[in-house]
């Protein structure tokens, strides 16, 4: 790709900026208001306990350095936020979890975390359709390889579709008080973290597999919710699978609540390290277990972004004070 990267840099950045800018309608399907800045997790009680001078670190992905995935210290207004609601609809909708005492046995509860992890990922998969639309149209589209950004972008667009799907049976609970959801919650040992994700239990090799045999994708990709978060003395991990998926990802989900405090966090690095992408860590957190490692944690973001079988787990604990020597050996091993 012959681009001046400084120029595409800046144009980049411009393209997603404006992407941002360009997402001003509140997300509740009854609404034409002006959407506001959100934080997917509430920033006073449960972001706030983990801050340092109202700064957290986040993971975020920069084409234009080496390596590609770095720590970024973000201020606590800006990180883990999207413009998602109105501000009615953000006080008002949200309110039974904003509170001190969260019931997680309340299905509503659960599932209102649940709708802001969909809209986040909604959110991120509208700006990048639009970035990528931009960049097709620029003066840089005959410099880049077209097929690929093009496939990407029809990646998402089928990603968005896939969403929609949990999106409206969400909307049809809070509506007409149904349940299409199971949620489990459990408390673990704290972590100073905290992840809102989903992830598809089908693997990247077991959907290639399918494509290749019946000439098609998928008709249902089975997505798996999660939420970890620092509350009272103890992290929560809640959550969920629609329903529709019970055959496909009851065995393993139940993994989460039925095995040693021990397994449960192996299984939470791995999705941390090579699954999911929305997370913040404390300052403490990433002092103890990433700083003098961001190369090897990098690494991992490229290894899971290249591995077709998602669900292959390694024997990494970032809960335990031998993290960084684990890590250093799995790196060792798969470099």
């Amino acid at each position: 790709m012959n681009i001046d990267k400084i120029k595409f840099s800046k144009f980049f950045h411009e393209s997603k900026k404006n992407a941002i800018k360009r997402i001003v309608k509140c997300y509740h399907p009854d609404c034409n208001e002006k959407s506001i800045n959100s934080h997917i997790l509430q920033k006073n009680g449960i972001l706030s306990s983990i801050s340092k001078d109202s700064h957290l670190w986040e993971h975020v992905l920069n084409q234009f350095k080496e390596p590609h995935f770095q720590f970024k210290r973000t201020g606590i207004n800006e990180i883990f936020s999207f413009n998602c609601f109105c501000q009615k609809h953000d006080s008002e909708l949200f309110k039974i979890i904003e509170t001190e005492s969260i019931n997680f046995n309340d299905y509503k509860s659960c599932l209102l975390f649940t709708l802001r992890t969909i809209y986040n990922e909604k959110f991120k998969k509208e700006v990048n359709i639009d970035i990528y639309q931009t960049i097709l149209k620029s003066e840089f589209s005959s410099n880049i390889n077209k097929e690929f950004l093009e496939l990407t972008l029809e990646q998402e667009k089928l990603g968005l579709a896939d969403l929609a799907v949990n999106e409206n049976d969400i909307w049809k609970d809070l509506n007409e008080n149904t349940q299409s959801f199971i949620f489990e919650h459990r408390e673990i040992t704290q972590i100073e973290l905290c992840l809102s994700a989903f992830y598809n239990y089908e693997t990247t090799l077991e959907m290639n597999l399918y494509r290749l045999k019946y000439g098609k994708d998928m008709e249902r990709i089975s997505e798996v919710f999660i939420n970890l978060f620092p509350y009272k003395n103890k992290s929560i991990l809640l959550m969920a699978y629609n329903k529709k998926d019970e055959t496909a990802v009851k065995g393993d989900f139940y993994i989460f609540f039925k095995e040693s405090e021990k397994r449960v966090q192996r299984k939470l690095t791995n999705l941390f390290l090579f699954a999911c992408e929305t997370w913040v860590i404390s300052e403490k957190l990433y002092s103890e277990k990433f700083k003098g490692i961001e190369n090897i944690i990098a690494y991992a973001s490229k290894y899971s972004s290249e591995n077709y079988n998602e669900r292959q787990n390694f024997a990494l604990n970032m809960f335990t004070e031998n993290f960084k020597t684990e890590i250093q050996k799995w790196y060792s091993k798969y470099k």
